[in-house]
């Protein structure tokens, strides 16, 4: 051979190993680049949102999710050795699932699974897969594709890659070492998510079996798990009129900073903007929520059945989607709260619906607490409000009022307000509070003309209440959840229903109920009823378990009902119950060994305790159907998270 001939021949072989070369570190980078390429095309408005410290926190997370799929990619492409199989299928499955179920996630959800979700799984699969509703078929692809695109990765190193002796005696070392360091670097997992999402998703696994091993407690209480619904069978509803069903759930809102009731010129009330909107609403005076916790709340509301009932009941009872669904009318659940906290988004997530919207859906920078902007939610709805057919049952889900609060300046005629909680700020908090109230009314009355002035408005019936209210010291404490006083748990509520969409029985009770005492337990009854579902014969083994009357119709004497911010739905981080029939209220918190009895009617402060004996038999059957006092043996441990769950525990 000639030396020019040996010339080319060397440098076209320096050339054909350079392109190697090349190739091999490209397919080594291809998994974190299909994750990062992936991500910007879901979420690229928010990544270029980043400051110069989430951008490089997002930079670094990368450069370990790339060093973590090159290892194993290279381990997978060793050429023999049982090693070289254990890294393959480590390949496959770590990729295929956490990329997998982070694709699916976030099409569902639009934000990845985080510890936040995983914390209070009840098994490892479930913190896995994240619960994910994969009878969605959009979702399950979105998996067993990833789960292909990582078998394809296998199949192309083992092609092209041919690492030595040496190299592949490093790869065994890296591999422990960069399966254990992605685990260890710090990630960002709610709202700014400035991390790949594969290191989200590991980092989230780790808290959960460390719960599970009781190496962390933080998650000792328990929060929503994912519902079984029983199934329905077909039915066809009979409404006294043709008529659509519109609820509308507002958040934290107490009864006496609005508007309940019609009010010309109001001046102090909170809530001018659904006032002016719907001026002909049927006012519900004096309605209580049965709990002051949400999760717990929105039970009582949405399945009618008692939030003392066991945990298999509570997991199994239909909810009001389920019901109009089996009656082939249309739903749909619009929400800015944000699904992501205490895991209620498996309460919801399964619901069967065309339309629906959560906080992350409205904006990736939901708090955590508050959920997106209200406006943002009205947005949505208007912009797909005519895509329902009818008749439809819809519900319309605000957060805003919620601590920490969403506040305006520009919005805020209560003044002075500030957002303090010292005990000396405590009017300025008040009035911090009624200008989120008033900002959020904003949001409720645009969606109400909207509705109103719509193709389908002259048909539809508008519920509207709040899930509890909120305290600011009337006795000794701020927020919800910790009492059953009147502050938190006596919420606005009203009916409004345009000119014939009821019938002349049905306008009667609603007027009838003004002052009367009514309960969110009774909401679900009359929303089915306004559905025409509440006399179906194949649905009432199910409508039996409800605790309520339809405002629809008379209502019966006075009836005992519980109180409950202690469920097996959700576990209370502070236990109080009780129960109230008619102006008299039973309520004990946990450090008491008696109940306590308040005439609301006569004392509406409820400052003066008249004892147990004044409110006979309240505090036997509150003893019989709350369990016995005090409720020593409440979990309040991982037991019930862990371990098996009581069927039909008759103790909140």
């Amino acid at each position: 051979m000639s030396q020019r001939r040996q010339h080319d021949a060397a440098r076209h072989g320096v050339r054909s190993g350079w392109r190697h070369g090349l190739r091999a570190v490209l397919l080594l980078l291809a998994p974190c680049g299909w994750i990062v390429l992936t991500d910007v095309l879901r979420r690229g408005d928010h990544l270029a949102s980043y400051d110069a410290l989430h951008v490089y926190a997002y930079l670094a997370t990368a450069v370990a999710s790339a060093l973590l799929w090159g290892v194993l990619l290279y381990a997978a492409a060793l050429t023999k050795g049982r090693f070289r199989q254990l890294a393959a299928g480590l390949f496959v499955l770590l990729f295929g699932v956490s990329v997998g179920v982070q694709s699916a996630f976030f099409e569902a959800f639009h934000i990845y699974l985080s510890q936040d979700c995983q914390m209070y799984a009840q098994s490892l699969p479930q913190a896995a897969l994240g619960y994910l509703p994969l009878s969605r078929p959009a979702l399950l692809l979105r998996l067993l594709g990833t789960l292909l695109l990582a078998l394809g990765f296998v199949v192309a190193a083992r092609r092209l890659l041919a690492p030595g002796k040496w190299s592949a005696r490093v790869v065994m070392v890296l591999t422990p070492l960069v399966l254990f360091g992605v685990t260890r670097i710090p990630a960002s997992y709610r709202v700014w998510q400035s991390t790949t999402p594969d290191i989200i998703y590991f980092h989230g696994l780790v808290i959960h079996i460390k719960e599970r091993l009781y190496i962390t407690d933080d998650a000792p209480e328990l929060r929503v798990q994912r519902r079984r619904p029983v199934a329905l069978p077909r039915v066809v509803a009979k409404p006294a009129r043709p008529r659509n069903v519109l609820f509308i759930l507002q958040e934290s809102l107490r009864a006496d900073v609005v508007c309940n009731e019609y009010e010309p010129n109001p001046k102090t009330c909170a809530t001018p903007f659904s006032n002016r909107a719907v001026p002909h609403r049927y006012p519900l005076q004096q309605l209580r929520a049965n709990a002051s916790t949400t999760a717990i709340s929105i039970s009582n509301l949405w399945s009618g059945v008692g939030a003392h009932e066991g945990y298999d009941t509570l997991l199994s009872v239909p909810l009001l989607w389920d019901y109009a669904a089996a009656a082939g009318i249309d739903g749909a659940y619009w929400t800015s709260q944000n699904v992501m906290f205490g895991s209620m988004r498996l309460y919801v997530q399964d619901l069967p619906v065309s339309h629906r919207a959560y906080a992350t859906h409205l904006d990736p920078n939901a708090n955590f607490d508050a959920g997106a902007n209200d406006a943002l939610l009205t947005t949505r709805v208007i912009a797909e409000w005519d895509e329902l057919q009818e008749p439809f049952f819809a519900v319309v889900h605000y957060s805003n009022v919620h601590h920490p609060y969403v506040y305006d300046k520009k919005y805020a005629p209560f003044q002075p307000a500030l957002f303090d909680k010292a005990a000396g700020k405590n009017e300025a908090f008040f009035n911090y509070y009624k200008d989120v109230a008033y900002l959020s009314d904003m949001a409720v009355g645009r969606l109400l003309e909207h509705v109103r002035n719509s193709s389908s408005g002259p048909r539809t019936v508008i519920v509207y209440t709040s899930d509890h209210g909120e305290a600011f010291r009337e006795h000794w404490q701020l927020g919800h959840t910790s009492s059953l006083y009147d502050e938190e748990i006596k919420v606005p509520g009203w009916i409004d229903a345009p000119e014939g969409t009821l019938s002349e029985e049905e306008l009667a009770a609603v007027v009838g109920a003004k002052n009367a005492f009514t309960w969110h337990y009774d909401l679900a009854p009359t929303m089915l009823d306004l559905m025409g579902l509440w006399d179906v014969s194949a649905l009432q083994p199910q409508l039996r378990k409800m605790l309520g009357t339809p405002l629809t119709r008379p209502l019966p004497d006075a009836r005992p009902l519980p109180l409950n911010n202690c469920s097996w739905l959700w576990e209370c981080g502070f236990r109080n119950w009780g129960l109230m029939q008619g102006r008299l209220k039973l309520e004990a918190r946990e450090w008491d060994d008696e109940y306590h009895c308040f005439d609301v009617l006569a004392d509406p402060e409820e400052r003066f305790n008249l004892g147990e004996a004044a409110c006979q038999p309240l505090p036997t059957m509150a003893r019989e159907m709350l369990g016995p006092m005090p409720f020593e043996d409440w979990p309040r441990n991982k037991e019930l998270l862990w371990g098996p769950a009581p069927a039909a525990s008759g103790k909140p």
